[in-house]
């Protein structure tokens, strides 16, 4: 009988980024979608990339998650946007992209625009949709206000991070924030319960139940990796203080006038980082812009599937 003490030198050790895309894996088997990945590199960053529906034709859907998230919070929401291709990136120091640690004189609009602009060249795709929810919002709006050609149409699901002037920071993330100390609190294991009741108070009440449990564990997982806890902290670190948004991170309503990008979004009426009625002012100056105010928290999709995809279906097939 063998000496379960000793470990077996014949059985390779499971990673941590295999068992995170095992998750993925049984994820868009349970939803029925095809998906390839790749690594595109940008700059010196190293950036995971995941095409799902790759055969697909029509414009692709960029997809991009939120901060300390993943694409697999948005995978039943692909799953209702019928036959299309949908490119979807984790952001630098998420998912399973390589770390990147954000420094005080880094501009971080330039690093995310360079981001998504390897990621589109790497596919060859002039010309795509958004759908962004949270910081990715906010990088859309950078994206849209640096490079109008290449976006089509774009959606925001939920508050757009840090993107809207009247967004105040909550006290977890201005805890975050905080040199050290959010690195110590994303460096804490967390549990399968833990992880839940986290995201129940960010992206609201309810908003995992009913789903596989793989969406939560493909975050979950994820947030274990060693370049996870550094990079999302130097995230919250270049987006707030633990007082207040830094000046230079969100889009001002004269710049917001400026985008000519058809615009959607989906906002649950109780999220948490800024109400619809909060952020109307930023909402109305986008020239054009349109709202569905669902119930729900900060991902209205995962609260309302049906009413949020249905819409984002008609507003991506309108003419």
């Amino acid at each position: 009988m063998p000496n379960r003490n000793v470990p077996d030198a014949s059985v390779p050790e499971t990673t941590t980024d295999d068992l995170t895309r095992a998750a993925e894996d049984r994820l868009y088997a349970h939803y029925s979608l095809p998906h390839t990945e790749r690594v595109v590199r940008a700059g010196d960053l190293d950036v995971r990339v995941v095409e799902i529906n790759p055969d697909a034709a029509g414009t692709p859907v960029l997809l991009l998650h939120g901060i300390a998230s993943v694409t697999a919070a948005a995978v039943p929401l692909v799953a209702h946007l019928g036959d299309r291709r949908v490119i979807a990136l984790d952001w630098p120091g998420h998912g399973l992209s390589g770390p990147l640690v954000l420094k005080r004189d880094d501009d971080l609009r330039a690093i995310m625009v360079s981001v998504i602009d390897a990621v589109l060249d790497a596919y060859g795709l002039k010309r795509v949709d958004i759908v962004a929810h949270s910081l990715g919002g906010q990088f859309a709006l950078y994206y849209v206000l640096a490079r109008a050609a290449r976006v089509r149409r774009l959606v925001l699901l939920g508050a757009p991070g840090a993107g809207f002037s009247e967004v105040t920071p909550v006290p977890a993330m201005r805890l975050l924030s905080i040199p050290g100390v959010g690195r110590g609190i994303l460096s804490l294991p967390a549990s399968p319960a833990a992880y839940a009741k986290n995201s129940a108070a960010t992206l609201g009440p309810g908003a995992l139940d009913g789903y596989p449990d793989d969406l939560a564990e493909a975050g979950r997982l994820a947030s274990q990796r060693p370049g996870f806890a550094p990079s999302v902290a130097s995230y919250f670190r270049a987006l707030i203080t633990p007082f207040r948004v830094r000046a230079n991170v969100p889009v001002g309503h004269a710049e917001l006038a400026t985008i000519t990008v058809p615009t959607f979004m989906v906002w649950g009426d109780e999220d948490v980082f800024l109400t619809p009625d909060r952020g109307r002012a930023s909402i109305e100056s986008i020239p054009g812009a349109k709202l569905l105010v669902v119930k729900g928290g900060h991902a209205p999709w995962l609260n309302q599937l049906n009413e949020t995809s249905a819409a984002v279906v008609g507003f991506l097939d309108a003419p």
